[in-house]
């Protein structure tokens, strides 16, 4: 083969390498940044659940304390209920994060959402565990 047939090849390549290497970090970027935004989440929605638990055993609303511990750090519930009987309750919530960096892919979900439950471990009737000696 002659020389001349084969010039610019070089270039072609290097251009062609440049745009897979762009395509692969920008799938890590976004796989990244919504594996982040699915921990996040689920630590809110921890968070506004032992927040709402706390309310809730003082006498409070539960649910009104876990919207305000999730709106406060940048989130928003979903759904948030209180499973109540005369001696113990739940409080449930679910909770919404935005998925950054934004995905402009077809498709793509914008927000991640996950469910925590809290309430307390034991009820007023049993008796205290004695710490040990």
């Amino acid at each position: 083969m002659d020389a001349r047939h084969e010039r610019g090849s070089g270039t072609v390549l290097v251009a062609a390498m440049g745009v897979v290497l762009v395509a692969v970090t920008w799938m890590v970027l976004c796989l990244v940044g919504w594996t982040t935004s699915a921990h996040r989440a689920a630590d809110l929605a921890d968070l506004a659940a032992l927040a709402g638990a706390r309310a809730q055993t003082g006498g409070g609303d539960g649910c009104a304390v876990a919207r305000a511990t999730a709106t406060a750090n940048g989130a928003i519930i979903a759904e948030c209920s209180l499973d109540a009987t005369a001696v113990d309750f739940v409080v449930q919530v679910r909770v919404a994060v935005e998925v950054r960096p934004r995905l402009s892919v077809a498709g793509a979900p914008s927000s991640v959402a996950r469910t925590a439950r809290a309430g307390p471990t034991q009820t007023q009737s049993e008796p205290q565990p004695q710490p040990p000696r």
